[in-house]
Protein backbone atom coordinates (compact mmCIF):
# COMPACT_ATOMS: atom_id res chain seq x y z
CA UNK A 1 0.00 0.00 0.00
CA UNK A 2 0.79 3.48 -1.02
CA UNK A 3 2.65 4.84 2.36
CA UNK A 4 0.35 8.36 1.39
CA UNK A 5 -2.72 6.73 0.52
CA UNK A 6 -4.23 7.41 4.18
CA UNK A 7 -2.85 10.83 4.37
CA UNK A 8 -5.39 13.69 3.83
CA UNK A 9 -4.43 15.82 0.89
CA UNK A 10 -7.23 18.14 2.20
CA UNK A 11 -10.70 19.65 3.42
CA UNK A 12 -13.96 20.41 2.40
CA UNK A 13 -15.22 22.74 4.98
CA UNK A 14 -18.66 24.48 5.07
CA UNK A 15 -21.00 25.97 7.40
CA UNK A 16 -24.14 23.65 8.29
CA UNK A 17 -27.21 25.53 6.77
CA UNK A 18 -29.36 25.10 10.12
CA UNK A 19 -27.02 24.65 12.75
CA UNK A 20 -24.54 27.35 11.60
CA UNK A 21 -21.84 25.28 12.87
CA UNK A 22 -18.75 25.04 11.08
CA UNK A 23 -18.29 21.18 9.36
CA UNK A 24 -15.40 19.97 7.84
CA UNK A 25 -14.76 16.38 5.80
CA UNK A 26 -11.26 15.21 5.01
CA UNK A 27 -10.16 14.41 1.49
CA UNK A 28 -7.89 11.28 0.72
CA UNK A 29 -6.58 10.50 -2.47
CA UNK A 30 -9.11 8.08 -4.59
CA UNK A 31 -12.27 9.86 -2.54
CA UNK A 32 -15.47 10.96 -4.51
CA UNK A 33 -17.96 12.81 -2.06
CA UNK A 34 -21.42 13.14 -3.75
CA UNK A 35 -23.12 16.58 -2.56
CA UNK A 36 -26.44 17.60 -1.97
CA UNK A 37 -30.02 17.58 -0.72
CA UNK A 38 -30.81 13.87 -0.14
CA UNK A 39 -29.73 12.27 3.00
CA UNK A 40 -27.69 9.21 1.10
CA UNK A 41 -25.05 11.88 -0.38
CA UNK A 42 -22.03 11.62 1.50
CA UNK A 43 -22.15 15.65 2.53
CA UNK A 44 -25.62 16.07 2.82
CA UNK A 45 -27.04 20.25 2.84
CA UNK A 46 -30.38 20.03 3.64
CA UNK A 47 -31.48 23.50 1.82
CA UNK A 48 -34.39 23.46 -0.68
CA UNK A 49 -32.79 25.49 -3.59
CA UNK A 50 -29.59 22.39 -3.58
CA UNK A 51 -30.62 19.43 -5.52
CA UNK A 52 -31.12 16.18 -4.50
CA UNK A 53 -28.04 15.04 -6.00
CA UNK A 54 -26.24 18.21 -6.80
CA UNK A 55 -22.20 18.08 -6.99
CA UNK A 56 -19.64 15.71 -6.54
CA UNK A 57 -15.65 16.15 -5.57
CA UNK A 58 -13.18 13.76 -6.05
CA UNK A 59 -9.53 13.42 -5.63
CA UNK A 60 -7.19 11.44 -8.06
CA UNK A 61 -3.91 10.88 -8.19
CA UNK A 62 -3.44 13.71 -5.71
CA UNK A 63 -5.72 16.10 -8.68
CA UNK A 64 -8.97 17.43 -7.36
CA UNK A 65 -12.05 18.05 -9.35
CA UNK A 66 -15.46 19.10 -9.12
CA UNK A 67 -18.53 18.12 -10.76
CA UNK A 68 -22.02 19.82 -11.64
CA UNK A 69 -24.44 16.86 -11.47
CA UNK A 70 -27.19 18.21 -13.49
CA UNK A 71 -28.51 21.00 -10.90
CA UNK A 72 -31.40 22.93 -10.63
CA UNK A 73 -29.30 26.14 -9.48
CA UNK A 74 -26.03 25.75 -10.67
CA UNK A 75 -22.61 25.33 -8.97
CA UNK A 76 -19.90 27.96 -9.13
CA UNK A 77 -16.18 27.86 -8.04
CA UNK A 78 -15.20 31.41 -7.32
CA UNK A 79 -18.21 32.85 -8.78
CA UNK A 80 -17.94 31.68 -11.92
CA UNK A 81 -20.89 28.74 -12.92
CA UNK A 82 -19.32 25.21 -14.13
CA UNK A 83 -20.72 22.64 -16.60
CA UNK A 84 -19.39 19.22 -16.16
CA UNK A 85 -16.32 18.65 -14.48
CA UNK A 86 -13.75 21.35 -13.24
CA UNK A 87 -10.37 21.46 -11.65
CA UNK A 88 -10.47 22.82 -8.21
CA UNK A 89 -7.13 23.88 -6.05
CA UNK A 90 -6.46 24.45 -2.87
CA UNK A 91 -8.00 27.88 -1.50
CA UNK A 92 -11.61 27.44 -4.11
CA UNK A 93 -14.47 27.86 -3.32
CA UNK A 94 -17.96 26.11 -4.18
CA UNK A 95 -20.77 27.35 -3.95
CA UNK A 96 -24.04 25.27 -4.48
CA UNK A 97 -26.68 28.52 -4.54
CA UNK A 98 -26.22 29.77 -0.87
CA UNK A 99 -23.89 27.05 0.44
CA UNK A 100 -20.35 27.48 0.11
CA UNK A 101 -17.83 25.10 0.63
CA UNK A 102 -13.95 25.45 0.54
CA UNK A 103 -11.44 23.77 0.06
CA UNK A 104 -8.41 24.11 1.82
CA UNK A 105 -5.29 22.23 3.36
CA UNK A 106 -5.68 19.64 5.29
CA UNK A 107 -3.95 21.16 8.74
CA UNK A 108 -2.43 23.73 10.13
CA UNK A 109 0.56 23.24 8.28
CA UNK A 110 -1.03 24.88 5.78
CA UNK A 111 -0.23 25.37 1.68
CA UNK A 112 3.08 24.00 1.76
CA UNK A 113 2.40 21.03 3.13
CA UNK A 114 0.02 20.50 1.31
CA UNK A 115 1.68 20.77 -2.11
CA UNK A 116 4.20 18.28 -0.80
CA UNK A 117 1.81 15.39 0.17
CA UNK A 118 0.21 16.16 -3.20
CA UNK A 119 3.70 15.89 -4.75
CA UNK A 120 4.43 12.81 -2.84
CA UNK A 121 0.67 11.21 -4.77
CA UNK A 122 0.57 12.85 -7.73
CA UNK A 123 4.36 12.56 -9.21
CA UNK A 124 5.25 15.66 -11.37
CA UNK A 125 3.05 16.53 -13.68
CA UNK A 126 2.43 19.37 -16.10
CA UNK A 127 -0.39 21.61 -15.86
CA UNK A 128 -1.75 25.04 -17.25
CA UNK A 129 -2.46 27.96 -14.82
CA UNK A 130 -4.66 30.65 -16.26
CA UNK A 131 -3.19 34.25 -15.22
CA UNK A 132 -5.70 35.82 -17.48
CA UNK A 133 -9.65 35.31 -18.20
CA UNK A 134 -12.83 34.54 -16.53
CA UNK A 135 -11.01 31.70 -14.56
CA UNK A 136 -7.74 33.45 -13.42
CA UNK A 137 -6.06 31.78 -10.73
CA UNK A 138 -6.94 27.57 -11.81
CA UNK A 139 -4.86 25.02 -12.77
CA UNK A 140 -5.43 22.55 -14.76
CA UNK A 141 -3.53 19.76 -14.13
CA UNK A 142 -2.63 17.31 -17.46
CA UNK A 143 -3.59 13.84 -16.07
CA UNK A 144 -4.02 12.47 -19.84
CA UNK A 145 -1.92 12.05 -22.71
CA UNK A 146 -4.05 13.66 -24.97
CA UNK A 147 -6.26 16.63 -23.98
CA UNK A 148 -8.75 19.18 -26.10
CA UNK A 149 -9.74 22.68 -24.74
CA UNK A 150 -12.55 24.57 -25.59
CA UNK A 151 -15.51 26.67 -24.70
CA UNK A 152 -17.33 25.73 -22.04
CA UNK A 153 -20.92 24.71 -22.54
CA UNK A 154 -23.45 22.39 -21.27
CA UNK A 155 -22.91 19.61 -23.38
CA UNK A 156 -18.86 20.22 -23.53
CA UNK A 157 -16.80 17.26 -23.30
CA UNK A 158 -13.47 18.67 -23.74
CA UNK A 159 -11.03 18.04 -20.77
CA UNK A 160 -10.03 21.42 -20.64
CA UNK A 161 -13.49 23.56 -20.73
CA UNK A 162 -12.75 27.58 -20.34
CA UNK A 163 -15.14 29.70 -19.07
CA UNK A 164 -14.43 32.39 -21.99
CA UNK A 165 -16.81 33.11 -24.84
CA UNK A 166 -13.61 34.45 -27.17
CA UNK A 167 -12.94 30.75 -26.90
CA UNK A 168 -14.05 27.97 -29.45
CA UNK A 169 -15.78 24.68 -29.56
CA UNK A 170 -13.09 23.05 -29.96
CA UNK A 171 -10.42 25.50 -29.30
CA UNK A 172 -7.05 23.50 -29.30
CA UNK A 173 -5.57 20.21 -28.68
CA UNK A 174 -2.50 19.51 -26.34
CA UNK A 175 -0.94 15.81 -26.96
CA UNK A 176 2.15 14.53 -24.96
CA UNK A 177 5.11 13.39 -26.59
CA UNK A 178 7.26 11.32 -24.53
CA UNK A 179 8.53 13.86 -22.15
CA UNK A 180 7.53 17.00 -23.86
CA UNK A 181 3.92 18.12 -24.94
CA UNK A 182 2.60 19.39 -28.05
CA UNK A 183 0.14 22.26 -29.01
CA UNK A 184 -2.18 22.33 -32.17
CA UNK A 185 -4.67 24.67 -33.03
CA UNK A 186 -8.20 23.21 -34.04
CA UNK A 187 -9.28 26.41 -36.39
CA UNK A 188 -10.18 28.65 -33.68
CA UNK A 189 -12.10 31.74 -34.43
CA UNK A 190 -9.53 34.10 -32.20
CA UNK A 191 -6.66 31.64 -32.82
CA UNK A 192 -4.31 29.81 -30.32
CA UNK A 193 -0.71 32.08 -29.65
CA UNK A 194 2.49 30.88 -27.39
CA UNK A 195 4.65 33.54 -26.69
CA UNK A 196 2.39 35.53 -28.78
CA UNK A 197 3.52 33.50 -31.60
CA UNK A 198 0.17 32.29 -33.60
CA UNK A 199 -0.20 28.39 -33.88
CA UNK A 200 -1.76 28.30 -37.12
CA UNK A 201 -1.57 25.19 -40.01
CA UNK A 202 -2.66 22.58 -38.00
CA UNK A 203 1.20 22.78 -37.26
CA UNK A 204 2.19 21.07 -33.35
CA UNK A 205 4.29 23.69 -31.48
CA UNK A 206 6.39 21.77 -28.63
CA UNK A 207 5.94 23.21 -25.20
CA UNK A 208 8.70 24.54 -22.92
CA UNK A 209 8.23 25.28 -19.06
CA UNK A 210 7.17 28.66 -18.85
CA UNK A 211 5.75 29.16 -22.31
CA UNK A 212 2.42 31.94 -21.87
CA UNK A 213 -0.04 30.37 -23.93
CA UNK A 214 -3.53 32.57 -25.39
CA UNK A 215 -6.28 30.70 -26.21
CA UNK A 216 -8.66 33.26 -27.36
CA UNK A 217 -8.32 36.09 -24.33
CA UNK A 218 -7.97 33.45 -22.06
CA UNK A 219 -4.37 33.52 -20.85
CA UNK A 220 -2.35 30.69 -19.39
CA UNK A 221 1.62 29.65 -18.14
CA UNK A 222 2.48 25.82 -19.15
CA UNK A 223 4.45 24.78 -16.31
CA UNK A 224 6.58 21.05 -17.26
CA UNK A 225 6.08 19.68 -13.91
CA UNK A 226 3.77 22.30 -11.83
CA UNK A 227 3.55 20.28 -8.74
CA UNK A 228 6.80 19.99 -7.86
CA UNK A 229 7.35 23.53 -8.72
CA UNK A 230 4.81 25.07 -6.42
CA UNK A 231 5.98 22.77 -3.56
CA UNK A 232 9.33 24.71 -4.18
CA UNK A 233 7.75 27.84 -4.21
CA UNK A 234 5.89 27.37 -1.14
CA UNK A 235 8.65 26.06 0.92
CA UNK A 236 10.78 28.98 0.13
CA UNK A 237 7.45 31.52 1.17
CA UNK A 238 7.11 28.85 4.34
CA UNK A 239 10.61 28.22 5.34
CA UNK A 240 12.38 24.83 4.87
CA UNK A 241 10.65 21.81 5.14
Amino acid sequence: MNAFSRTALAKLVWLDPFSSLTQERLLYDGDRLDIGRAASNDIQLPESHISRLHASIACANGAFTIEDRGSANGTFINGVQIYGECDLAIGDEAHLFVSVLKLLAADAAGAADAARRVNAVAGDRASLRITRGPQQGQVFTLLKEELYIGRSTPSANWEIALQDPTVSRPHAFLARDGRRWKLFDLGSINGTAVNNQPVTGGKARLLRDGDRINFGGTLTVFYAGFTRRQAALETSRNGSL
